[in-house]
C-alpha cells in the first residue's frame, strides 16, 4: 500500500478527488484483479434534458403566483393574532409545490454536481462504479451477470453504456430488466469494448 500510494501522488495531487477515488479504488480490488479501462463520468448538460422546463416553467410560475395571492390576501385580512397565524398557513401549503417546481428546474444541471465525483471502472471480473460524496458510495457487478449491452454514442465519441444485469417481474407479472449503466464517458466505445471482452473470458484479456 505505500508503494501504491506513492505511486498515486506522482499521477494525482494528494487530497484531490480523483487522488481519493483512486485509493478507493486500490482498496476495492482484489489480489487477483486488474483494471482493464477507467474514466471518470463527464459533468456535461444535456439541451435534451431541458425539454421538462415545457412543464416545470408553467408548474413553478402558477406555484409562485398561488403562493403569492394567498399571502396578500392573508395579509390584508383583519384578523386577530391567533387567526392571523393560523391563516398563514394557507399561502405556506404553496411552498412545496414551489420547492417541487425549482427542483425540476435544476435537474437538468445535476451532471455538474457530480463532476470528478464519479468513476466507472472495468475489470478482469466486474463493473465497478464509486462514487464519493459525504461518503464513499460503491456498485459493482460480476462480468457473468452481464447481458445485452445497449450504447448510446455522441458524434465526438462520448456517450453511455447500459449494461442488462438482470431480467425478472413486477407485481403485475410484467417482465422488467435491471441495468448497470456506465457513463457519460469520453470513450463509450472503449468501455464497450472492455466489457465484451470481460464477457467473454481470461482467453480475451
Amino acid at each position: 500500500m505505500t508503494t501504491l500510494r506513492r505511486d498515486l501522488s506522482i499521477r494525482y495531487v494528494p487530497g484531490s478527488r480523483r487522488y481519493r477515488l483512486e485509493l478507493a479504488l486500490s482498496r476495492e480490488l482484489h489480489a487477483d484483479e486488474h483494471v482493464v479501462w477507467q474514466a471518470e463520468k463527464l459533468a456535461r448538460i444535456q439541451p435534451a434534458s431541458f425539454a421538462m422546463y415545457l412543464f416545470a416553467l408553467p408548474w413553478t410560475a402558477f406555484a409562485l403566483f398561488w403562493t403569492a395571492m394567498a399571502a396578500s390576501g392573508v395579509s390584508t385580512m383583519r384578523t386577530d393574532s391567533g387567526a392571523g397565524l393560523l391563516a398563514w398557513a394557507f399561502p405556506l401549503f404553496g411552498t412545496p409545490f414551489i420547492a417541487v417546481g425549482l427542483g425540476m428546474m435544476a435537474l437538468p444541471f445535476s451532471p455538474l454536481w457530480d463532476k470528478g465525483k464519479v468513476l466507472f471502472v472495468i475489470t478482469n471480473k466486474r463493473a465497478i462504479k464509486l462514487r464519493l460524496g459525504r461518503s464513499l458510495d460503491v456498485a459493482s457487478c460480476p462480468a457473468d451477470r452481464i447481458g445485452l449491452i445497449e450504447r448510446m454514442e455522441h458524434r465526438d465519441g462520448t456517450g453511455t453504456l447500459k449494461l442488462a444485469v438482470k431480467v425478472g417481474r413486477d407485481s403485475d407479472g410484467d417482465k422488467i430488466t435491471e441495468h448497470f449503466t456506465i457513463g457519460e464517458v469520453a470513450d463509450v466505445i472503449g468501455a464497450q469494448d472492455a466489457v465484451e471482452r470481460i464477457k467473454a473470458g481470461p482467453q480475451a484479456l
